[in-house]
């Protein structure tokens, strides 16, 4: 779809709108046939066939696709049990279910670089390297859409070493309201993109502009930003005048800068939420809610899950769109189906219990029945415009784009060379005199070899070769935990890794140099920790890599007979981590491809 640039309000305002001058064309050409179909002047009409039932014309469907922040992230941690985003699934999703010609698709800035207080901040020149290839690989993917794509500008963006370099070595259709200060990077206060109809003419304006939370970290990264409301009155105000009929504002802040907006800028349609707050949200997003003029939207970040908001039009009310309180909100299929299964779980509970009332059940039943009806038949929409929000989940049972999984397998073979070359021989700092170093598991087992068969059943054992098997045992993001003792004094590195591969015994117990040497010494004084704490597991078994981590269940795999028989009785019965993985991936529909 083509973007018009932003346009004098006064000048746009006064220029007839294409679909206006179409209907007055086809109403002047109504005029010219009734005309034609009337006899001799006073003698009548004359006779004609009767007329033949026509099919009405086809709505118009537009799909919006919001982001919040991406921050550079181009695939999950395949981790969890669900792991949620990657590029070759957004654009696959993108391709597969969304019209590319009547689609439009917003994020709010932040798309190329990990917020600087993430965990996922690079710091050092190794990081930012494999940043800036993820940021290249996120703007090729995002240009191929085009006019279709308006995104906005994220302080993180300019956080890295490039600072404001970064918008221009990686270009995209941007907008920005309350700061003019990168119009030379063609940053635009606005813009307005062009959908066509089913004829391929123009027959819909949706504008788009962003505002950016002035939180004092972001002014000392963007400059001065002036008040959010302000700004974006100023350009809904000149994108209605332009003749915008949909009107979307992406805010690069929390939902409590989102329900601002949403409640002070009349004329916006669509509000954006730019970073979602929580683990939760961060995943899922939130359910779209109508706040003041407009709806405001809260997608997931890292595109972990996306907005997708679904105009159906009638044509007969392009020439005048109705205002947005007049739309008729649908429920989304995949809502339907989760009713659906709500209702199915109702009438087993109510069908299996003697006392239950017969009347209540038929309800339920009649429910039941007319919700499937409408599933299998689709409910039409009644009204000029009707609407449908979903939470789209990014996941690995979405269809591929070819282009995003070469891209995502051109990354890890990039950072995997460069890595190799970057760290060979280089090795964490050697432990202070008198401290301990790490020996790995194979010198631990000379002395507890039952313990060490018992570690060799659990997941710990094989972490290393989880990475080997998709190529990112060299990426900085990945590697730490799944080795031994990484980057601590006389322990293991990016390439460095010989006898430390996987979580060994010392990763729970502490370096074992001194205790192997004097096994007579043990304890905190000599490195070796009797039990791990649940802060030892925390580094590694965040909510983000680790969604199924429950402390003392997952003990009952790491314990048993031969390893902390005693501490694993005192937990006793109970669920163990294996089974909350297998509730959690069943939960999923299944585990993801380890590769593509």
């Amino acid at each position: 779809m083509p973007i018009s640039p932003p346009r004098a309000a006064g000048l746009a305002a006064l220029r007839p709108r294409p679909r206006a001058l179409a209907g007055l064309t086809a109403l002047a050409t109504s005029a010219i046939l009734a005309c034609a179909t009337c006899g001799p002047t006073g003698a009548g009409p004359t006779k004609t066939e009767p007329e033949q039932p026509t099919t009405p014309p086809a709505r118009l469907t537009v799909d919006v696709v919001a982001f919040a922040r991406v921050m550079g992230a181009v695939a999950p941690c395949g981790c969890t049990t669900e792991p949620l985003g990657g590029l070759q699934y957004v654009f696959g999703w993108l391709g597969h279910d969304i019209d590319p010609q009547r689609r439009l698709v917003v994020e709010p800035g932040g798309l190329l670089i990990p917020d600087p207080k993430g965990p996922e901040a690079p710091h050092d020149e190794a990081g930012w390297a494999q940043s800036y290839q993820r940021a290249g690989a996120l703007q090729e993917r995002f240009a191929s859409l085009g006019d279709d794509l308006v995104g906005g500008v994220g302080a993180n963006d300019l956080s890295s070493p490039l600072a404001q370099e970064a918008l221009k070595r990686w270009p995209l259709p941007r907008v920005l309201a309350n700061s003019r200060a990168f119009d030379e990077l063609g940053v635009a206060p606005h813009r307005v993109v062009d959908v066509p109809g089913h004829d391929g003419k123009p027959a819909l304006q949706l504008g788009v502009t962003a505002v950016h939370d002035p939180s004092p970290e972001a002014v000392k990264l963007l400059g001065p930003l002036e008040p959010m409301t302000n700004a974006a009155k100023r350009e809904v105000a000149a994108m209605r005048a332009a003749g915008a009929d949909v009107v979307v504002v992406l805010v690069h802040g929390t939902r409590r800068a989102a329900v601002e907006v949403a409640e002070g800028v009349p004329g916006a349609d669509f509000v954006v939420t730019g970073i979602p707050e929580g683990t939760e949200k961060a995943r899922l997003g939130a359910p779209a809610t109508r706040v003041g003029h407009a709806w405001v939207l809260e997608p997931g970040d890292q595109a972990q899950t996306l907005t997708h908001v679904r105009l159906s039009i009638d044509p007969a009310a392009l020439a005048a769109l109705p205002s947005n309180d007049a739309w008729q909100v649908q429920q989304s299929q995949e809502a339907q189906a989760k009713e659906l299964e709500r209702l199915d779980a109702r009438l087993t509970k109510f069908r299996a219990d003697p006392g239950a009332d017969p009347a209540y059940i038929a309800r339920l039943e009649q429910e039941r029945a007319a919700l499937a009806a409408a599933i299998a038949g689709g409910a039409a929409p009644t009204a000029g415009v009707a609407v449908t929000f979903e939470q789209q989940k990014i996941t690995c049972k979405l269809p591929v784009d070819k282009p995003g999984a070469e891209a995502l397998r051109n990354y890890d073979a990039w950072v995997a060379t460069q890595n190799q070359q970057r760290f060979a021989g280089v090795k964490p700092p050697a432990p202070a005199k008198g401290q301990p170093s790490y020996i790995g598991g194979e010198q631990c087992a000379a002395c507890h070899d039952a313990a060490e068969r018992h570690w060799d059943t659990t997941r710990h054992a094989g972490a290393y070769e989880t990475l080997v098997k998709v190529n990112k045992q060299f990426d900085l993001s990945c590697v730490g935990c799944h080795v031994t003792g990484f980057r601590q004094p006389g322990g293991s590195e990016v390439v460095e890794v010989a006898g430390l591969e996987d979580v060994q015994c010392e990763v729970c117990h502490g370096p074992g140099s001194i205790h192997a040497e004097t096994p007579e010494k043990a304890g905190k004084a000599f490195g070796i920790r009797r039990q791990a704490a649940v802060d030892v597991c925390l580094q590694c078994h965040t909510s983000e890599h680790s969604d199924t981590f429950n402390y003392e269940a997952y003990l009952r795999d790491v314990l048993g007979a031969d390893h902390g028989a005693g501490r694993r009785a005192l937990l006793g019965d109970g669920p163990t981590g294996r089974e909350l993985r297998a509730a959690g991936l069943e939960k999923a529909g299944g585990a993801c491809p380890k590769a593509m």
